[in-house]
């Protein structure tokens, strides 16, 4: 990072040169082969607060990079709106919100209380069946053919047939949901984007629209006809629920997994201590959890302010790496070392505050049940000689490609 400008970019006059930098997460060194460790290395030694230009890919924001200010700005929904955090919906022309994700409080809880049920702890254990059956068949594909590209075969599969059915969406259609969905958040023109959000959002609206009609046992069906305040979900509020549903449903947990089996690939050792001490996968998960977040996430100041001796203006946008906050080393000893021993693994990489991920349990569940039957049937694995593991920066952090082999039992 430098504090020189590119030239499509005006730097706003409340901001002093010295803060400015020329940072994009995509675009840093190093983050195709460990996007992660390219962020935090790319902080350190630097002020706690900066502005980057290009950040948000078509603007310039401020980039907070500690655990605790990260957090601090999470808590504060006063002093950081959430108000068009993505605003997917400005991608074709429209002004819906995702909800919750991008209400404010008071209106915000009403939109969370709605959600709740669907991912309440005692649905996910009902779901825990399926998960299961789908990670073994997804098991016994990959041993039959000997070796696996995890990031399409598994990772790219696993948690995204689980979300389709209990989104009642067909199965058969899972490659054209992928496709929208990389469009929209990986992207790196805007025409794609844009493409992306037109197939997403005329599916869900035709979808939502269906199930009005003939409810089903499914989440569209209590998205569309769900009641909030006493009156009926409108047909932008049930989009905008939908949407993030979509978004979050269908590449947080694959890029989690990545990244954990990566890790697991290339580190025997702790795959090995996983094997023989299978108690400590509950663990290790919160571990791998807080040393590979993938969420960069976004707020608006809401009024003049200084921040921690940072001037803020109203309209500012402001940036969190949750992959900062994981690799802290004032919050965290040694915050490059894995350690599936940690004690006390306190992380934000489902953010803290009112926003906190509605979907942790589930996810949660999905990468233990991913582990724990990868770990029971599959010979220790490792990456395939003469591939070298492909990681993302862009939108959600991920692993593009990770080719895993093992010696046939």
């Amino acid at each position: 990072m430098d504090g020189s400008a590119p030239a499509a970019f005006e730097i706003p006059p409340h901001v002093p040169a010295y803060l400015v930098r020329d940072f994009q997460f995509e675009a840093l060194p190093g983050v195709e082969v460990d996007a992660v460790q390219a962020a935090a290395d790319a902080v350190r030694g630097g002020p706690e607060i900066f502005y980057a230009l290009g950040v948000r890919r078509d603007v310039g924001a401020w980039v907070v990079t500690t655990h605790d200010l990260i957090r601090e700005v999470y808590q504060d929904a006063v002093l950081f709106s959430s108000h068009e955090n993505a605003n997917f919906s400005a991608l074709v022309g429209e002004t819906w919100a995702l909800l919750p994700l991008e209400a404010d409080p008071p209106h915000h809880a009403g939109w969370r209380m709605l959600l709740n049920p669907i991912f309440a702890p005692a649905r996910m254990k009902v779901l825990e069946e399926q998960i299961e059956v789908l990670a073994n068949q997804l098991v016994d594909k990959a041993l039959a053919k000997g070796e696996v590209e995890f990031s399409e075969d598994f990772a790219g599969v696993y948690p995204i047939q689980i979300f389709l059915q209990m989104f009642g969406l067909p199965l058969d259609q899972t490659a054209n949901f992928v496709d929208w969905e990389n469009d929209l958040l990986h992207s790196l023109t805007m025409e794609g984007r844009q493409r992306g959000a037109r197939n997403i959002i005329d599916y869900l609206r035709a979808k939502i629209i269906e199930r009005r009609a003939n409810p089903a046992d499914d989440v569209i069906s209590y998205v569309a006809t769900a009641q909030i305040d006493g009156r009926a979900v409108n047909d932008d509020e049930a989009l905008g629920i939908a949407i993030l549903l979509y978004a979050a449903g269908l590449d947080t947990v694959a890029s989690m997994l990545g990244f954990m089996f990566k890790h697991l690939a290339e580190h025997p050792a702790d795959q090995q201590m996983l094997r023989d001490e299978p108690d400590l996968i509950p663990n290790a998960i919160e571990e791998l959890m807080r040393a590979y977040p993938i969420v960069v996430s976004g707020r608006k100041v809401t009024r003049d302010v200084e921040f921690h001796g940072v001037q803020m203006k109203a309209g500012d946008l402001v940036t969190l790496g949750t992959m900062l906050a994981g690799r802290d080393g004032a919050e965290f000893a040694n915050p490059d070392k894995i350690d599936l021993r940690r004690e006390k693994v306190s992380h934000i990489t489902f953010a803290a505050g009112p926003h906190r991920c509605v979907g942790s349990h589930l996810a949660r569940r999905e990468l233990r049940i991913a582990l724990e039957t990868w770990l029971n049937r599959v010979p220790p694995f490792r990456v395939k000689p003469g591939t070298t593991p492909v990681t993302h920066g862009i939108g959600v952090f991920g692993v593009s490609r990770l080719d895993l082999v093992w010696d046939k039992a």
